[in-house]
């Protein structure tokens, strides 16, 4: 049987697609065809015991009752992102920057230090040292570092530290890391700064320093760095530095890109482009900069460093943390929920691939970073517990599930009453993707239509419907049995009638007190808008 979507309860508007479920309904095809003259306005659609409309039907559509099982076909394809394995224990040491080199892959963790591990079996990749960090300078129990600058030419590695509640004061160390085994401190500086990414090349380093803007250092053989030039202005943000010969291109939080000429000792300015959201991270090749802003992951020509032009903006699902450039022309981007492939061959960067890091038996994993290593075909995750290997297959075949929104949340809903979310289902892969199942662990949860297969390239609208018969708080996954390899139960974290407020219910009262002492109310607040901003350092 094939079916046309058109219209799902609720007055879903048509999505382009194609649906064939299996079953014991006959031989023939029954499609469904939508009007265009909307003679079919207001119809709600029809559930699994309906007859199947025709073209004359005004877009109604029908659910087969018996959904095909799996066919294990699924063995004969190949994922485009494949995990390989994971590095290093339960243990928590935030993954904040990775660097990978052939079989080396190096990292920045928040209390291990540069940890550096021996990825030639990705599986059980080895960890070789960990713990490094400058003596006096790092903390004794806990060696943290934010990002790394890398010269694969001299065998040397900085190490930065922006500064917290464990080690306060911002610091960044050369080490000669030539025997990977037993890394050799150079020297370093402690600086007033907070640092954050660096570039090294030829014994100096352009770092990015937040509103203190761009710091050079240069490695001199004297017992420290040596400061030797520095630029900031009233908008500087530097987050991260990327160099392409002798223009350095710098992340700029709320400022945007920032392109530099760094030929001469002294960065000078040559252009400042806005981008949305913040900008954290940026990677550039063939004269477009790809760069990494929270909501969004712009691409920006960079062919003319004084005249920066934006090519493509585009939403993001998760936060886009960091980014690099994998085999196939994909940008592979850490966004904290999953990473996420696009395409740069398409004008607007397809998203193609997407992945959830394993969790391995703990209630979460959070993608912190990534780095590609195109000679391997390799990408490399850093998360909250270890390392995680992944091959890139350019060109892989097979189904990839994608799901949007990535979790669906429900309001307040009355025993007897019922809410409605749209969840879309989208194949980004180059097989046909098949969905053969959906169930819910909260109970009075149910998704039509009951399976599905979504041709390559195109979308699926699944309608979820809540309906308690309590009015307990709900919390659980929606789970889709598919042929994607590596994801044949996808889920969809869910949740209703949780305590606390709806949109449009007023604020409770409160009282609180600041950091500085002084005590808030929501009555000094009256009249004013405020918000409330939950973070938490580490």
């Amino acid at each position: 049987m094939r079916l046309a979507i058109v219209k799902i309860t609720g007055g879903l508007a048509a999505i382009a697609t194609t649906l064939a479920c299996g079953g014991s309904s006959g031989d023939g095809d029954a499609t469904a065809q939508g009007d265009s003259s909307g003679a079919n306005e207001g119809d709600d659609g029809v559930g699994p015991d309906d007859e199947a409309g025709d073209s004359e039907s005004g877009g109604r559509w029908t659910v087969p009752l018996d959904c095909p099982a799996p066919s294990g076909a699924a063995t004969n394809f190949v994922d485009a992102l494949e995990h390989l394995g994971r590095a290093q224990g339960d243990t928590f040491i935030e993954i904040l920057d990775v660097v990978a080199d052939g079989e080396l892959v190096y990292s920045c963790t928040a209390t291990q230090g540069l940890t550096i591990w021996d990825a030639t079996n990705p599986s059980e990749s080895a960890l070789i040292v960990e713990n490094v960090g400058p003596a006096g300078l790092a903390h004794d129990s806990f060696p943290r570092c934010q990002h790394l600058g890398y010269d694969a030419t001299a065998r040397q590695m900085v190490l930065t530290n922006r500064g917290d509640e464990i080690q306060p004061e911002p610091w960044l160390y050369l080490y000669d890391i030539s025997d990977p085994a037993s890394p050799v401190p150079l020297r370093g500086l402690q600086t007033a700064a907070s640092i954050e990414g660096v570039v090294l090349e030829d014994g100096r380093i352009w770092a990015a320093a937040h509103n203190a803007g761009i710091l050079v250092f240069d490695d001199t053989g004297e017992a420290d760095l040596v400061v030797t030039a520095e630029w900031a202005d009233d908008d500087s943000d530097a987050w991260a530095p990327f160099k392409v010969g002798d223009t350095l291109f710098v992340a700029e939080g709320t400022t945007g890109l920032r392109a530099y000429d760094i030929a001469g000792d002294t960065p000078i300015l040559l252009d400042t482009i806005a981008l949305p959201g913040s900008s954290k991270d940026v990677v550039v090749a063939d004269g477009i900069a790809y760069v990494a802003a929270s909501s969004f992951l712009a691409a920006v020509d960079v062919s003319d460093p004084t005249a920066m032009a934006l090519v493509t903006e585009r939403e993001v699902r998760g936060t886009a943390l960091a980014l690099d450039i994998g085999t196939d022309g994909i940008v592979m981007v850490a966004e904290w929920d999953e990473i996420r492939g696009y395409d740069t061959a398409t004008a607007d960067l397809a998203e193609v691939i997407s992945e959830t890091i394993p969790a391995d038996g703990a209630s979460f994993s959070r993608v912190l970073t990534l780095d590609a290593e195109p000679t391997t075909a390799r990408v490399y995750a850093g998360e909250w517990r270890g390392m995680h290997a992944y091959d890139q297959h350019a060109g892989g075949t097979g189904p990839e599930v994608l799901a949007t929104p990535g979790s669906l949340q429900f309001g307040t809903v009355a025993p007897g009453d019922s809410e409605d979310r749209v969840m879309v289902l989208r194949n980004s892969g180059d097989q046909p993707l098949e969905i053969y199942a959906i169930q819910s662990e909260i109970p009075g949860v149910s998704a039509a239509p009951a399976c599905a297969t979504i041709a390559p390239g195109s979308a699926a609208a699944f309608e979820v419907t809540f309906a308690p018969t309590t009015e307990d708080s709900s919390r659980g996954r929606l789970m889709l049995q598919t042929n994607d390899i590596d994801e044949p139960m996808f889920e969809v974290s869910m949740s209703g009638n949780i305590a606390g407020l709806d949109i449009g219910d007023p604020a409770p009262p409160f009282t609180l007190n600041d950091l500085d002492g002084q005590t808030w109310s929501l009555e000094d607040l009256e009249g004013s808008v405020s918000v409330l901003s939950y973070f938490a350092t580490f």
